[in-house]
């Protein structure tokens, strides 16, 4: 773990949205959840942020998101969904407060275990957390005390996920939370393409987060070295042999580009997908495999 932490402007990112009321209250409710993490002295050591917040907070990519994923690197035992829910619910009222949003309400509105029945024995098991927010004494208020709430922050958390990498991200105000090295969010995307197949799944984001993350970046050997490293450790965990040759599997490049037009509504311009792709595979080709 490196010894100084990368600052992130989240309350520039906040600020960002300011002439859309929805989509601001939104932002400062994502602000919240990540200072709650970063300020609970359990949660800050052992969550680590992923995905997409990852990517537009300290990636600068345009494909916004306020939901938010971490992995966790303590157990999924009995009672863990219970015990972060009363950690986030204990110090909510602290953070609203220190970052100036005294009438802003949270609470957890619904905490739910996947894969139900199995949580607790499944390799890789994860909680789906909504965060409920609302304006003191507005009706989104007794929506929230009722438990109906449809304002939300969503908030994933991955079980048993192999890191091996992590850095320090200095939220606005000081407060720290750790989050997936650039290595390992390169390692785990690469993984996720190659497990589509297998998941019988189609990821869209998966080319251009990796596009936006290795174009016009100084990726020296010892990254490349670390990212494979990352890749093996990710793809072994679910009985994935990577090679050289992966990534021309055509079920991988047809399943990742099924959707691609799709992110024209999220993001606006959007790059070739084939080029994209060719230039994912040939960097995704010179990695170390030789080494």
């Amino acid at each position: 773990m490196p010894d100084t932490a990368t600052k992130i402007d989240l309350a520039s990112w906040v600020e960002g949205a300011r002439a859309d009321p929805i989509a601001y209250r939104q932002r400062q409710a994502t602000e919240v959840t990540l200072n709650a993490i970063a300020m609970s002295a359990h949660l800050q050591e052992e969550l680590y942020l992923k995905g997409g917040i990852l990517m537009g907070l300290a990636y600068a990519s345009p494909r916004q998101t306020t939901d938010i994923d971490l992995t966790a690197s303590f157990l999924a035992e009995p009672d863990v969904d219970n015990q972060i829910c009363d950690l986030l619910n204990d110090i909510f009222p602290r953070v609203t407060t220190t970052l100036g949003y005294p009438d802003l309400l949270m609470k957890v509105h619904s905490i739910k275990r996947q894969p139900r029945g199995k949580f607790e024995t499944a390799d890789f098991p994860a909680l789906k957390l909504k965060i409920a927010y609302a304006i003191r004494g507005s009706k989104q208020e007794t929506a929230l005390n009722e438990g109906k709430s449809v304002d939300v922050v969503e908030v994933d958390i991955s079980f048993n996920e192999p890191t091996k990498n992590i850095q320090i991200l200095e939220l606005t105000g000081g407060a720290e939370i750790r989050a997936y090295s650039l290595a390992d969010l390169i390692g785990e995307k690469y993984r996720a393409m190659l497990q589509q197949p297998i998941r019988r799944r189609n990821r869209r984001q998966d080319v251009y987060d990796l596009d936006l993350l290795i174009s016009g970046r100084n990726i020296n050997e010892q990254l490349r070295t670390q990212i494979l490293e990352v890749l093996f450790l990710k793809c072994w965990s679910r009985n994935i042999n990577p090679t050289i040759h992966s990534l021309s599997d055509p079920e991988v490049q047809r399943r990742a580009g099924a959707e691609w037009d799709s992110l024209k509504l999220e993001i606006g311009d959007i790059p070739d997908f084939a080029e994209a792709f060719d230039r994912v595979a040939a960097f995704y080709r010179s990695l170390p495999w030789n080494s």
